[in-house]
Formats: C-alpha cells, sequence, structure tokens
C-alpha cells in the first residue's frame, strides 16, 4: 500500500472592518512531502505567533 504523503501550508488572514477574516494573499507551502503524523508535529511546533487582533495565521497538512 502507497502512504499518503502530506505538505504544510501556512496562510496569513486579516480582520476586516466588518469583524471577517479575510485570506490577504500570503502564503507559504513547506514543499516537503511527509507523512500526516510528522506534519502534525510540525504544525504543533510552529503554533506559536504573537497575538495581533487584526491578523493571524493558520496552518493545515494537505495531500501532496
Amino acid at each position: 500500500m502507497k502512504m499518503e504523503l502530506y505538505v504544510l501550508i501556512l496562510s496569513m488572514w486579516g480582520l476586516t472592518a466588518q469583524g471577517e477574516w479575510l485570506y490577504i494573499g500570503n502564503q507559504y507551502v513547506y514543499n516537503t512531502p511527509m507523512p500526516k503524523e510528522q506534519c502534525m508535529e510540525y504544525m504543533e511546533r510552529w503554533s506559536w505567533h504573537e497575538h495581533n487582533e487584526y491578523y493571524n495565521f493558520t496552518m493545515s497538512c494537505e495531500k501532496a
């Protein structure tokens, strides 16, 4: 059976004046395919960030 591989995606979001989160066009793909478990470990290690009420980033593991 072939193992599914994933890449880590980080994307930047901004809060609008209407209080809705909007993708602002900045994205980084850690383009090193890896097993899902390893990708999830990266997410846990990189989950820190400064709290800013107007900007945020999200992370996800997507199939490569």
